[in-house]
């Protein structure tokens, strides 16, 4: 399985070049067996809260190799809860054979979330899943859960040395709430750096080692974590009231240099299960709980 960060995804309203580009996709899908490629679409679940990141999976499946032409005929077609329909452009993925099949994370990229009822689909090669729907509600958690990155500086001075940073994340829920150690497939913690003099933009990955011990890494990985799979989910488990503090060396995170301007970003989304599996509202859980912190500093 592959998934592309929202920063390597593209999302655009069809223009006629694109039209054209899938009118010609499908024509040349209907002059092969179009049955050897399938658009898939799975939902991680139907009801998300407001103010929790959307996610769900896109991808192609084949029994042979993906002709170059198609690959421009990907395309989302949603239906919002105020009944407009919007039709997005999906580029297609930049990692990987790009001949082959692929399942990629997707979300309301270029939407801005609205509660109700969503309805969508996905396709590719004038082929189209069936319609699914998802409904955001109003967030009966908004103030129970609070999380942060924090840039802390442990001097007097702007050494990056001096720095590190630390998520934190306390618990009023009333209940117990477990989520996905930050770093594991899934979880991954996004560092974006801008610099100045020369200026300059990089995102990338935080490293997996900077973020975990060698003891809470799985040796599998898991397709989809829910109910039935956290418990063998490397999990922190923080008790109602509670918080909890992972403090990470920032220098670890990235290769800073010296006499530069650095504005920096990191941010991950949390996987969150709020209570136990019979609870009245586990259908809610996993909660995507989008987390980031900004700091601007000087580095000597």
């Amino acid at each position: 399985m592959r998934s592309v960060p929202k920063a390597l995804r593209s999302v655009a309203k069809p223009t006629t070049s694109l039209v054209v580009a899938a009118y010609l996709a499908v024509s040349i899908a209907s002059s092969q067996q179009t049955s050897e490629f399938s658009p898939t679409l799975r939902l991680e679940k139907d009801v998300y809260l407001a103010g929790e990141e959307v996610r769900f999976w896109i991808g192609v499946t084949s029994q042979s190799k993906i002709p170059d032409a198609l690959r421009t005929s990907c395309a989302l077609h949603w239906i919002r809860p105020d009944g407009t329909r919007v039709d997005e452009h999906v580029a297609w993925p930049i990692d990987g054979d790009p001949a082959s099949s692929w399942e990629a994370g997707q979300g309301l990229v270029n939407q801005s979330p609205s509660l109700g009822r969503y309805v969508v689909s996905f396709e590719f090669a004038g082929q189209r899943t069936p319609d699914q729907s998802f409904q955001i509600v109003a967030n009966s958690f908004a103030n129970s859960i609070e999380a942060h990155w924090i840039f802390v500086n442990t001097g007097s001075g702007t050494d990056v040395q001096e720095r590190r940073l630390l998520l934190r994340v306390e618990n009023k829920t009333g209940r117990t709430l477990r989520f996905a150690k930050p770093g594991l497939t899934g979880s991954e913690v996004w560092l974006h750096v801008k610099t100045f003099l020369p200026p300059s933009s990089n995102s990338t990955f935080v490293p997996e080692r900077a973020l975990l011990r060698v003891n809470e890494v799985p040796s599998f990985v898991l397709q989809k974590l829910d109910w039935d799979s956290q418990s063998r989910w490397p999990m922190v488990t923080v008790p109602p009231g509670g918080i909890f503090d992972r403090n990470v060396d920032l220098r670890s995170c990235y290769a800073f240099r010296d006499r530069q301007e650095y504005q920096v970003n990191i941010s991950t989304v949390l996987t969150v299960f709020i209570g136990e599996r019979d609870d009245f509202d586990a259908r809610l859980s996993p909660l995507r709980v989008p987390v980031s912190g900004t700091a601007h500093f000087l580095s000597w």
